[in-house]
């Protein structure tokens, strides 16, 4: 590179230089403050005569550049340099000067020529070219809410109240200095590539999404990054919409490596893998752009076939991110070839995932994501075939107890303790459509009843035999599956807490016949309970897939009788570790120490902390993570972690920071808030901890 001290204003000046903002880049983000410091900087460079520094401005001349222009691509910068010319716009629409008008006009903001492509000097993004030409051309802008507008009217309400002339200003600009840093790559993009990375490394964190586009879409010319922005990008962004991109590059990934990619990972692992494959950004776009489709099926529940769309809408409510890959390999294989074996194999999934919810097998994802990645892998190397048996095969035959496919017994064991109202909600209604064959009703439209209500009233605990046995019958059913019911979005819920003979006439004229059945049970102790939890669990287990007999052994860790000091990973909450000693935390290469299980957990808090204070804080206030108790916290469950130290029986405090988190607790307790707190995140397999006897 070649880096030299200037003027900004020599930058952009002459008549020989289009610079263009790349469409890898952000749009157009400085904000009202950014722009106040900037012009206060102007007034006092003018005040005091000194020079001001403005910061760096990165580029490269384009492979398009000629004998008449040189098309500089900006790679940082591009922010200030817009704001420059947005203050230079705004003075030559306040200043009474033709000769600074024409100034500005002609060597700041407009090139002489007949090609309309170089007529700008500052080719914007698609999202901000509009504006921003409409400014240069001083014609009306329709969207007036975009900060190029905003900080452009603000700049002339700034030159309008200034002590300093509107010419004094714009004389006064050439005291701002930059570094001008020219990449002379000669043709080496991926050195453009590592700059661009380091460059934004600090400051405003970039997305994955962010990274992706700028490795996908760097190019020699800008043409050609246009190409590729408006033939792919762009309309993958409109398929997914923007804000769910780095996700969907997530599972795309996952689909061609077969392996988990933590979510911090993502571009890492992405660039990776492409590179190292050694195909052409073009391909990966073009295959990007036709999972997209398959992808907003999933978000928003928009696929043509109805029967695929229901499916869809259960797997969205049964929280089926970990299993997305998998949705996507078979649509994007099977949608157009056969669709009838596509229907049966999201059948099964939407199934497994029913099941597996409700019993739970694991504490977090990770198993889940590897049974799903084993499937996609075999897949690919042909050692299975994407059909209905061999999935089911092997979801039958997952090789980790915690991922598998829970049996009749397990499922209906469940059923009969403890149901997620989400889950329920799903499984009701589909034991009603396997029952009825009556037409679906969306998800969003129906609600779960809680027949014995979940504050019980004197009534109730009469009825229930008294307020000790009540109690009792309250905590074991609840939310057992027996004491749940389909209801239409319209219920009153205030009908809940009546007596069970004011709440027979309603429940028998219910659309649902799961539902309307009950009519004829005219008390609801905790007989009737566990009688219809039996049935209910015996209709499910019948309206849903189950798995075939294992015909493989489960791959379980071998443990011997003392226990085994080593590493292990944070993901493995079944190995007993009981009387040992956590001694290091790994992750990214860096190694914490630590001396008691307590203060593992305290440690990752923190770790936890410090990678994203804000979600940090929504997991806290929400109490994601706590225990099945509410001594402390009624009527809401015990937390683990808490500003409010009280509601800890030892409150431990998190480094620097308003958090406390609960002391008292086991190792094996502690591993597993650990992992439930890393698997939000999504960062668990990125460590490790070392284990001593």
């Amino acid at each position: 590179m070649r880096a030299q001290e200037q003027t900004v204003l020599n930058l952009i000046g002459g008549l020989d230089k289009v610079f263009i903002i790349p469409p890898f880049q952000r749009n157009y983000e400085w904000t009202k403050e950014q722009c106040e410091e900037l012009f206060g900087d102007v007034e006092t460079a003018y005040k005091t005569g000194k020079n001001h520094y403005l910061g760096n401005v990165v580029y490269f001349v384009g492979k398009n550049s000629g004998a008449s222009y040189n098309e500089y691509i900006l790679v940082d910068g591009q922010q200030r340099v817009t704001t420059i010319l947005l203050l230079l716009s705004a003075i030559r629409d306040v200043v009474n000067d033709d000769d600074v008008i024409k100034s500005i006009n002609t060597r700041y903001l407009k090139n002489d020529t007949g090609d309309n492509k170089f007529r700008v000097r500052l080719k914007q993004t698609s999202y901000d070219s509009e504006s921003f030409i409409s400014i240069i051309d001083k014609i009306p802008c329709e969207n007036k809410d975009c900060n190029i507008i905003k900080n452009y009217n603000l700049f002339k309400k700034l030159i309008s109240e200034s002590e300093v002339s509107p010419k004094d200003l714009y004389n006064t600009i050439p005291k701002l200095e930059i570094v001008d840093v020219n990449l002379q790559i000669e043709n080496d993009l991926g050195a453009v590539q590592t700059i661009f990375e380091k460059i934004n490394s600090t400051g405003k964190k970039l997305s994955p999404a962010d990274l992706i586009r700028n490795f996908l879409l760097l190019s020699e010319t800008a043409d050609e990054q246009e190409s590729l922005y408006q033939n792919y990008w762009v309309k993958i962004e409109q398929t997914v919409k923007n804000e769910n991109v780095s996700k969907f590059a997530r599972d795309f990934l996952i689909i061609n490596t077969f392996d988990d990619v933590p979510g911090e990972k993502i571009y890492k692992m992405f660039k990776s893998h492409f590179t190292e494959a050694n195909a052409s950004h073009v391909s990966i776009l073009a295959d990007m752009y036709e999972y997209s489709k398959y992808y907003s099926w999933l978000l928003f529940e928009t696929c043509p076939d109805k029967k695929l769309n229901r499916l869809i809408s259960k797997a969205v409510a049964l929280k089926s991110e970990d299993v997305y890959s998998l949705y996507l390999y078979c649509f994007r294989n099977l949608y157009e070839e056969n669709i009838d074996e596509l229907i049966k194999i999201i059948k099964l999934l939407t199934d497994f995932m029913l099941r597996y919810r409700i019993v739970a097998p694991a504490g977090g994802g990770g198993a889940l994501r590897s049974v799903v990645h084993q499937i996609l892998d075999k897949i690919n190397s042909e050692e299975i075939s994407l059909t209905y048996d061999d999935i089911l095969f092997e979801l039958s035959n997952s090789s980790a107890i915690s991922g598998r496919f829970p049996d009749d017994e397990e499922f209906a064991e469940s059923l009969m303790s403890f149901v997620n109202t989400q889950y329920a909600r799903v499984l009701l209604l589909q034991i009603e459509e396997f029952e009825t064959k009556n037409v679906a009703i969306p998800l969003k439209e129906v609600t779960v009843e809680h027949l014995m209500p979940q504050k019980l009233t004197d009534w109730w605990k009469e009825n229930l035999g008294g307020e000790e046995n009540a109690t009792k019958v309250h905590e074991k059913y609840l939310n057992s599956i027996g004491n749940l019911t389909p209801m239409s979005a319209g219920y009153n819920s205030a009908n809940s807490n009546r007596a069970w003979h004011e709440k027979l006439p309603q429940i028998k004229n219910v659309q649902f016949a799961i539902t309307s059945e009950i009519g004829n049970i005219l008390k609801w102790t905790e007989n009737e309970i566990e009688q219809r939890n039996k049935d209910i669990s015996k209709r499910a287990c019948a309206a849903t897939i189950s798995p075939l007999p294992r015909t493989k052994q489960i791959k379980q860790r071998s443990v011997s009788s003392e226990f085994v000091p080593g590493l292990y990973p944070i993901s493995d909450i079944s190995t007993p570790m009981n009387n040992t000693d956590v001694t290091e935390i790994l992750f990214d290469d860096k190694v914490i120490k630590v001396s008691t299980w307590k203060e593992f957990l305290k440690t990752i808090c923190a770790i936890a902390y410090d990678f994203d204070e804000n979600l940090f804080e929504k997991i806290v206030s929400e109490n994601q993570i706590h225990k099945a108790t509410s001594k402390k916290n009624y009527p809401s469950k015990d937390p683990i972690i808490s500003r409010d130290a009280n509601l800890l029986v030892t409150a431990k405090e998190i480094g620097n920071t308003p958090y406390f988190v609960e002391g008292t607790i086991s190792s094996s307790r502690a591993r597993f808030y650990a992992k439930q707190l890393l698997d939000i995140y999504e960062i668990t397999e990125a460590f490790q901890i070392n284990v001593t006897d």
